[in-house]
């Protein structure tokens, strides 16, 4: 998913917002990617297998 995609969604208090939020900034700062997932499915986010893959507005 794009930043701009995730950021227009709304998620209840205590659920992935915090983890969507710190995804976005870390793409917006870094101009990489970020992956949101399970820790035991560490391999698959790494190869974008798994997971919410975040990219940035323009990716």
């Amino acid at each position: 998913m794009r930043v701009p995609e995730l950021r227009s969604m709304h998620f209840a208090a205590g659920t992935m917002g915090p983890k969507v939020e710190a995804a976005c900034r870390f793409v917006e700062a870094t101009g990489g990617w970020a992956s949101i997932g399970a820790l035991e499915d560490a391999a698959a986010l790494c190869a974008g297998r798994a997971g919410t893959q975040v990219r940035g507005a323009d990716r």
